[in-house]
């Protein structure tokens, strides 16, 4: 091993796991780290870093490919399926150059592939950048779940100032009649306007729990058909109000499935809310409940414009707006598919768009039959 060069020594101590089931390797890897100022532990093979693991969490490891028993490629998928250790970014450090292994390393979950024998500083610079990609990637989560708070607390706190506007607002429009035409048109803006507002306030509190929500689910069995009666019943009014009929169609009298109740009533509202908001005026949207094969499926179906196919692939992605826009005013956020899609796919369904039979939009959600 040739002499390393000179580096500029880390801004932190860091503790890294060696895992090599060669002594001297251990030894000349170690000598190079502990030099650098890091802290080392080692391990002799991949069973034995398993258990050091779980009394421990290093910052990065240095793993090598062929070891008795469990291979590095086997070490290093374990660890990318383990919530507690698949950030720990792994390094392979190996004699055998040829390319199908380090595409392997890196499908494993390897963040790089050193070849054997290395030079000193360029093992150490690897290292060094590894570590400061990780430290980078721990405060932009740190800063994203910060906003997401503050965020959070915005949101929460204006709903009160907002339902006391719309409450205000609603009064003086039970009086508008005796005022002049102008100040009444005022009222009913404000009152159209706080509605739009508290909607956005509330998708985003719903999007910021979305996540708590999905680690929370208590899947059960229930009936489809019950589900999607009670959130057609939820959203009929608002369908009155445009012109719009809701209609539902179910031959069977259980439609059984495994899924969250609460999950379950919002994935089914939001797409009967997002039916209405895109239908025309004096139109009908149509539910369908049924079973197929193994799957409960609802499908809804509106005489909307539908999606165009150069934004079919845009569909469920957050904060998504498409050239269509509401039929009555109604506020869009963007965010309401993305929630179906997120709360379905963690219920083990589906949820995909297809050309309605009328011509409109048609979305339909699958989930497994109890």
């Amino acid at each position: 091993m040739t002499q390393f060069d000179p580096l500029p020594r880390p801004s932190g101590s860091s503790l890294i796991l060696v895992v090599d089931d060669e002594p001297k390797n251990i030894q000349v890897v170690g000598t190079l780290l502990l030099k650098q100022g890091h802290e080392v532990i080692a391990a002799g093979s991949g069973e034995e870093a398993l258990a050091k693991l779980r009394s421990v969490k290093p910052h990065l490891l240095l793993l090598d490919v062929m070891m008795p028993g469990m291979t590095g490629f086997d070490l290093c998928r374990k660890l990318r399926a383990q919530p507690e250790w698949q950030d720990i970014p792994v390094i392979f450090l190996s004699a055998v150059t040829d390319k199908s292994f380090v595409l392997e390393a890196l499908a494993a979950g390897a963040v790089d592939y050193v070849t054997k024998p290395f030079h000193g500083a360029e093992l150490l610079s690897r290292v060094q950048l590894h570590l400061n990609l990780q430290t980078a990637r721990r405060r932009l989560a740190s800063t994203i779940e910060e906003r997401n708070r503050l965020l959070e607390v915005v949101a929460h706190d204006l709903k009160n100032p907002l339902g006391a506007v719309r409450f205000a607002a609603a009064m003086l429009k039970e009086h508008s009649d005796t005022m002049p035409r102008t100040q009444a048109a005022l009222v009913g803006s404000i009152g159209e306007s706080t509605e739009r507002a508290l909607e956005i306030v509330g998708s985003l509190l719903q999007t910021r729990q979305l996540d708590e929500t999905k680690a929370q689910m208590g899947l059960t069995t229930l009936c489809l058909r019950e589900y999607a009666e009670e959130a057609v019943k939820n959203f009929t009014p608002h369908g009155n109000r445009k012109g719009i009929t809701l209609r539902l169609e179910c031959h069977a009298e259980h439609v059984p499935v495994i899924a969250d109740r609460r999950s379950l009533l919002c994935s089914l509202e939001n797409l009967i809310s997002n039916a209405v908001k895109f239908s025309p005026h004096d139109s009908a949207v149509q539910v369908h409940v049924l079973e197929k094969d193994t799957r409960g499926i609802f499908q809804i179906d509106d005489e909307g414009p539908g999606v165009d196919d150069e934004e079919k692939d845009l569909l469920f992605r957050k904060f998504t707006r498409l050239s269509a826009r509401p039929t009555g005013g109604e506020i869009s956020t963007g965010l309401g598919l993305h929630i179906v899609h997120e709360l379905v796919d963690a219920m083990s369904g589906s949820v995909h768009y297809e050309r309605g039979p009328r011509g409109g939009a048609c979305f339909v959600v699958k989930l497994p039959l109890a």
